[in-house]
């Protein structure tokens, strides 16, 4: 697996990494990750950072789903 290119952005770490003919997309925020797989054959890299992009907003939403759910589920199991 290795790194191919870096999206900025103001709060998420997010990476295209290149592995076994796929590129993977990778969000990272906090302790939680989110990847996403595309077909090398089917997408080219400039296609994923674009895709990369477009949902980043939506990505950041799921993030903060997942943070919520995780909170609640740590308060009804004490």
């Amino acid at each position: 697996m290795r790194i191919i290119a870096e999206i900025p952005h103001q709060l998420m770490k997010i990476t295209i990494l290149g592995w076994n003919d796929k590129y993977q997309l990778r969000y990272e925020l906090d302790k939680y990750e989110q990847m996403f797989k595309f077909d090398m054959n089917n997408y080219s890299l400039d296609e994923v950072k674009a895709l990369g992009e477009e949902m980043a907003e939506e990505v950041l939403l799921r993030f903060v789903n997942m943070r919520d759910q995780l909170t609640s589920l740590s308060k009804s199991s004490k």
